[in-house]
């Protein structure tokens, strides 16, 4: 290996495997990648526990239309569709279950009605919350949920909310922007694809073509291409094509310089180190890029039990939580984060295993609890919210795991969005994803390209968005060596 690659890329998450893989494929050997954990995948993380694999990232892949992420991986067999909904249960914090036939009636026609209104959306200057209460309040107005009490029409409505938080990885739905919900590609026609328990980072193994299935195809060794636990303190780039652009320096103290860096790290990454890194500073619409658009955390906390304590017979998949009013205003201060706790699940391919999920700041507080504080809250739930036909529930579970993707200063949160502030600021992912050139017109040349989910117009927040940016800043390199009229000084 050249002691100055040409080519250094940050990360090795998706985006960056997906960059160096299609790089290495056309010749472009003289890589290094910086990675400051000592894993490959980014914010997909798949860990073995005993007979399982589970999934601390990226765990669905969303959507079979227009997906090549799904695409790829169906073409050996490797994902199955889950022939259920992620919420086919609802439970009430006095243990009471909603009946199945009003939450799924209440359920769909909320979806209609959004679904209905998407034109009106393109129009709407407010929040996403905003609009969902004003569709949410005209249909009760309308006796659109006729049938239904107004108790359980408020709780599941709430419920939608803190999913749609979930979802979305924000705090709030009233700082997110709805016309700027409409960049994102939705294709998403099945929700719950799983990858029958090999986990997300089966994609990572696709990527470099290592996988039994991709029988006669050559591997590409990137891991040999990769320095683990290089955290990075300082990036120095310059335009003078007459000596190398690009300069780094890693808090354990090594030094890298190339001709090209393609920066993949997340976005609460670039926003809290840019000003710090970056020297001489970022232009002004890249740091209006990075600073204007969101990026909010979820977390889940993984529960497994001796036995199951819930029918295993194939019926029950989790349940969402639902608050009665007079619980909520009695639970403890130091237990609110407990109210952003949207719901339990079991993973397929699993048998005692249950996994919350948690949003927004309840998410952030959880990640810094001492473990036993988060599991005897975990408890406090299932014992207010599982039914007493249930019996007796486990004191505590056998084994617990979290995920911190907030409190890691290689992630600083899950995925990104669009707010209120990114449109005050027109904040866009195609300004983020905009290279630093030097020259111009045929002579130009990417110097500091970005990538990441967050630099997708249409994907972000996805794995498809990650590993597509990828690819499009490989294929920019690819394509202005091919096609520059550079001195040969400048080639590769």
């Amino acid at each position: 290996m050249n002691s100055s690659p040409a080519v250094l890329i940050v990360g090795a998450g998706a985006a960056g495997i997906a960059a160096a893989t299609r790089l290495l494929e056309h010749g472009f050997y003289n890589l290094t990648i910086l990675e400051g954990e000592n894993r490959i995948g980014g914010r997909i993380h798949s860990v073995r526990h005993g007979n399982n694999m589970l999934d601390y990232g990226a765990q669905w892949v969303h959507g079979k239309d227009n997906n090549f992420i799904y695409d790829m991986a169906n073409e050996y067999g490797l994902v199955e569709i889950e022939p259920h909904k992620e919420n086919d249960l609802y439970y009430r914090s006095n243990g009471e279950p909603v009946p199945k036939h009003l939450s799924d009636r209440m359920m769909n026609t909320l979806h209609k009605l959004l679904d209905a209104n998407v034109e009106a959306l393109k129009s709407f200057s407010g929040s996403l919350g905003e609009f969902y209460d004003m569709v949410f309040q005209d249909a009760l107005r309308a006796g659109k949920f006729a049938g239904i009490d107004r108790r359980t029409c408020y709780q599941l409505y709430d419920f939608f909310i803190k999913y749609e938080n979930t979802y979305n990885a924000t705090d709030t739905l009233h700082e997110i922007s709805g016309a700027g919900l409409l960049e994102f590609e939705d294709n998403q026609d099945e929700y719950l694809i799983n990858w029958r328990n090999r986990g997300f980072h089966t994609l990572l193994d696709l990527l470099m073509k290592k996988l039994p299935e991709q029988n006669g195809a050559n591997p590409i060794p990137v891991e040999d291409y990769i320095r683990f636990n290089h955290t990075v303190n300082s990036i120095r780039w310059n335009t003078n094509l007459d000596r190398e652009s690009v300069t780094i320096g890693c808090a354990n103290g090594a030094t890298f310089t190339a001709r090209h860096l393609i920066v993949t790290v997340s976005l609460g990454v670039l926003q809290e180190m840019h000003h710090r890194w970056f020297d001489p500073p970022l232009p002004l619409a890249k740091r209006n890029a990075i600073e204007g658009l969101y990026i909010g955390t979820i977390g889940k906390m993984f529960l497994e039990f001796d036995e199951p304590f819930w029918p295993t017979d194939g019926t029950w998949h989790g349940f969402g939580l639902l608050w009665e009013k007079d619980d909520l205003d009695q639970i403890a201060s130091d237990r609110r984060w407990l109210t952003g706790v949207c719901s339990f699940f079991v993973p397929a391919h699993t048998e005692r295993l249950l996994v919350a999920w948690v949003f927004g700041d309840a998410a952030r507080t959880m990640e810094s609890l001492p473990e036993a504080d988060v599991i005897h809250g975990l408890m406090y739930l299932l014992r207010k919210f599982i039914p007493p036909t249930f019996g007796r529930l486990p004191a505590v579970p056998r084994w617990f795991s979290r995920t911190r993707w907030h409190n890691n200063p290689h992630f600083r949160g899950a995925y990104s969005s669009r707010s209120l502030k990114s449109d005050l600021m027109n904040a866009k992912a195609a300004d983020l994803a905009t290279p630093l050139l030097t020259g111009e017109g045929s002579r130009a040349l990417p110097i500091v390209q970005f990538a990441g989910e967050a630099s997708h117009p249409e994907l972000y927040s996805t794995v498809q968005g990650a590993v597509g940016s990828g690819w499009r800043e490989a294929n920019r390199l690819i394509t202005a060596y091919r096609t520059s009229t550079l001195p040969k000084k400048a080639k590769l």
